[in-house]
């Protein structure tokens, strides 16, 4: 039998002096990635080099390499920075440079190069004397990138919230702390650290008595791994040390300063820009920044009740057809209390109190659209603020299109702004806890497919347990249907082995399970909603996979049943 064939390497492993004295021998253009020992070469880019050595690979003129740092003399000024750095060599210098994964500058340089050799091969060309770069004298990112490349307005960071805020289950909370600041959380994963990984993330530490303790303590359970940015030419890293100073053009300065203190403790972010590239193309290898960019946001639609009432199918589909995604949704009787409260920049307008009348007059459907820059394009939607000047103004808009007759109020609002929308958002769609649980059979059959499916769907499990279920434990969680003629076959039911019990953490937890889990009737749920849990899952009506909470109250008086008093806040 044929032996199988052996697939060509793409990059040579360069980690010796003498190896890299060699790779400078090389004919043609040589890209070589200098890395850490630590976290290994830069993977984000493989598929790059890959698909530029087929381009070229007719007259062998373009060649990849790998080269270790801490291993190389002549790398010596690379060593202790965490920021990729990828070298081009020609005719036996090294004569440019690039700092970060920054996929289309490579592309760029490694085509004109390749271009520029063949020239040379042809004789078309004269090979000009190109000075060999020094690297002592290359400092930061911007003298080592292309001249005619405009500095990112967006800069990453990458932020570790620590063991034991993880196994708190307050992940979440400190997430919503972070976007409260004013942060962006673009990518974030949960993971073991290895103690290289602590060492070289908390260098700046190393000295400090207690640093081994601290080591041990970071290796003690699982981190949460965050892409943090800031959308301002400055950077996020910056504004994250600048927390801790108390600023006088604030006018709330203390309380902020007092919420930014706490972040600061809650969650370690890299103290230089270099350091924060290299380690977000090593936790996040296929983090796309340049895509992030143009990233996906959420904003808060409302829907008053006169136009809900009269249009609501219309508005909906409007809304989808142009190409949002209702995220969450939920009708609710505002009270006078809540519109006040919500509308508190508005109360002293001679408008306030038919918006007041208005929106305490029937149900409001509130929405978290998303789509690609979803605030501003929702807001060019919904046109000018008032009924009058959308009519006069812009026809078409939907303030125009849905105007209520006889309601000089607006029928539809949109979040101004991305904070605005994080504040709005988190008005009606708080971050809540509910309580989750896979059933017996299901737990015995199905429950990593389950739990795939709660992570996907996007919950923090923020406690968890397997165990047998209590008479009294089933029976409070079913104390609904507690005189119903099949209480106690459930309870029994629920009793006789082992179940998973979960508190699931998400912005409106409760109502969100419930619609993962689908309804209560599997057939109904085949029929109907054929993605939810109970759908792909369940048995029957008594064996129908899981069970969840059916109120916030529901689910707290459940949580402390099971797991004792509720301290995940």
């Amino acid at each position: 039998m044929a032996g199988k064939k052996k697939e060509v390497q793409l990059q040579t492993t360069i980690t010796t002096q003498k190896q890299w004295d060699e790779m400078l021998l090389t004919k043609g253009v040589v890209v070589i990635d200098v890395y850490q020992a630590w976290c290994g070469p830069c993977k984000a880019v493989r598929s790059l080099f890959r698909k530029l050595q087929n381009d070229f690979s007719e007259d062998d003129v373009l060649h990849f390499a790998v080269a270790e740092a801490d291993s190389i003399p002549t790398l010596q000024p690379f060593r202790n920075t965490c920021e990729p750095a990828f070298l081009f060599c020609a005719n036996g210098k090294i004569i440019a440079i690039v700092r970060g994964v920054n996929a289309p500058l490579i592309s760029k340089k490694i085509t004109e190069l390749v271009q520029e050799e063949r020239e040379i091969a042809a004789g078309r060309k004269e090979r000009t004397k190109v000075d060999e770069l020094v690297f002592l004298e290359v400092k930061s990112s911007e003298e080592s990138v292309e001249e005619n490349i405009p500095e990112a307005t967006v800069r990453y960071s990458v932020g570790i919230i620590k063991p034991d805020d993880v196994l708190e289950g307050r992940v979440e909370e400190i997430k919503q702390k972070i976007r409260g600041a004013g942060f962006h959380i673009e990518a974030a994963e949960e993971k073991m650290l290895t103690e290289e990984q602590i060492r070289v993330f908390y260098a700046q530490k190393k000295d400090q008595p207690d640093f081994e303790d601290f080591v041990q303590f970071m290796l003690s359970g699982p981190c949460h791994i965050l892409a943090i940015t800031k959308e301002e030419a400055s950077g996020a890293i910056p504004h994250w040390k600048e927390l801790d100073e108390p600023s006088e053009s604030v006018p709330d300065g203390p309380e902020r300063l007092k919420e930014a203190e706490s972040i600061l403790n809650i969650c370690d972010v890299q103290d230089s820009i270099e350091d924060a590239s290299r380690q977000l193309a090593f936790f996040f290898p296929n983090f796309d920044a340049k895509k992030a960019d143009h990233k996906v946001e959420r904003t808060l639609a409302l829907i008053r009740p006169c136009l809900l009432k009269e249009r609501r199918n219309s508005i909906i589909q409007r809304i989808k057809d142009d190409g949002f995604e209702i995220a969450m949704q939920k009708e609710i009787m505002l009270t006078e209390e809540q519109t006040r409260e919500f509308y508190k920049e508005h109360v002293d307008q001679d408008y306030f109190p038919v918006l007041l009348e208005q929106m305490t007059s029937g149900p409001t459907l509130v929405l978290a659209l998303t789509r690609e820059n979803a605030v501003a394009r929702w807001r060019d939607l919904l046109g000018p603020k008032t009924v009058e000047e959308a009519k006069m103004e812009n026809p078409e808009s939907l303030r125009a299109v849905y105007a209520v007759e006889n309601v000089p109020i607006s029928q539809l609002h949109g979040s101004s702004t991305p904070h605005e929308a994080q504040k709005e958002l988190q008005f009606f769609f708080p971050q809540e806890h509910t309580l989750a649980l896979i059933k017996p059979d299901a737990a015995r059959e199905h429950k990593d497919e389950i739990m795939q499916r709660v992570k996907d769907a996007g919950f923090t499990i923020s406690k968890i347990k397997e165990q047998a279920l209590t008479h009294e434990m089933a029976a409070q969680f079913y104390k609904d249907h507690e005189g119903k003629p099949f209480f106690e076959q459930l309870v029994n039911y629920m009793t006789e082995g082992p179940s998973v019990v979960m508190v699931l953490t998400k912005e409106n937890a409760v109502e969100e399970w419930r619609n993962l889990m689908g309804p209560t009737d599997p057939e109904v749920a085949k029929e109907n909603f054929p993605e939810s849990i109970r759908a792909q899952f369940a048995q029957d009506i008594l064996s129908n996979a899981v069970h969840g909470s059916s109120t916030q109250e529901h689910a707290l008086k459940s949580i402390e049943c099971v797991f004792g008093e509720l301290d995940i806040d």
